[in-house]
């Protein structure tokens, strides 16, 4: 941990931005920098600085106590995840929804990444930034498996094993409306901000099959599986075909809820493999 400080503006900074001068001075990414900024506590002759502030010589920057990246995120005992299985340098857990994957800077915590550094230290050692261990992601209110690596060479071939499309997943979603049957969707997907669009000319191609489990009157669940690794792909793919999952209000779902009921039920990573249940509350 960083301790709180102070930094002189020497003559040869002069009209730098600050952003930029926190950057070089404490070996930080510009945009860590401002992150930094924003929380609040840095002064700059002792009021508050903006990142845009240009400095004169002689200047003082005040900087609070903060976690540098070099240290990794800080593990959270105060979370607790189920391990779901755990073998040739693979770890799984049970994410809840509402539990952000990974911090977004080093200083943050509450995410699945901060739980299983309280348990398994190690994986601290494992990748680098914000994202040690991680394999891959879940959205914030998806619930399901999420897989780490515990050792660098099972992070390394993880890793790998997705970029060639050599991973096998499975979701369940409860979705509005009668979907029946079974059958893929294919379509190109960008991003547009927040969310993502369909796109005939542009974008990534974005391939799931799905079957239907359940079919009610209102709602459907449906089992899919995405065959690529394109962001939102299962939300965007189901709100085109005209059944958005249930409490997705980003791609069309009228319920109000605290998630949206989609889960990571089964991966497969070569011969590792996992499952997590269905949570309570996810309807029926």
């Amino acid at each position: 941990m960083e301790k709180a400080r102070r930094l002189m503006v020497e003559e040869g900074r002069q009209g730098t931005r600050l952003d930029v001068f926190l950057a070089r001075e404490l070996e930080l990414t510009r945009r860590y920098a401002r992150r930094l900024l924003v929380r609040g506590g840095v002064t700059l002759d002792g009021r508050r600085a903006r990142a845009g502030d240009l400095l004169r010589a002689g200047q003082r920057v005040g900087l609070p106590e903060f976690r540098h990246p070099s240290e990794g995120p800080a593990a959270d005992p105060e979370l607790v995840l189920a391990a779901l299985a755990e073998r040739d340098g693979l770890l799984a857990v049970d994410k809840p929804a509402g539990v952000p994957s990974h911090p977004l800077d080093c200083d943050q915590t509450g995410t699945a990444l901060n739980a299983v550094l309280a348990i398994w230290p190690r994986i601290a050692g494992v990748g680098s930034g914000a994202e040690r261990g991680l394999v891959h992601r879940l959205d914030v209110h998806t619930s399901g498996v999420l897989v780490f690596a515990t050792e660098p060479g099972a992070w390394a071939a993880a890793r790998s094993a997705f970029r060639r499309r050599e991973v096998a997943k499975r979701y369940l979603a409860r979705v509005h409306g009668r979907l029946r049957g079974s059958g893929e969707i294919r379509l190109r997907l960008a991003n547009r901000g927040a969310r993502v669009a369909v796109r005939e000319d542009e974008g990534r191609e974005a391939v799931s099959r799905f079957r239907a489990l359940e079919t009610g009157a209102e709602e459907s669940l449906v089992e899919i599986e995405p065959l690529t690794g394109v962001r939102h792909q299962i939300r965007a793919s189901l709100s085109q075909r005209g059944h958005p999952v249930v409490g997705d209000r980003l791609y069309g779902s009228t319920t109000k809820l605290d998630r949206h009921l989609l889960h990571a039920a089964w991966i497969r990573i070569g011969g590792f493999e996992a499952s997590a249940p269905l949570p309570a509350g996810f309807g029926g």
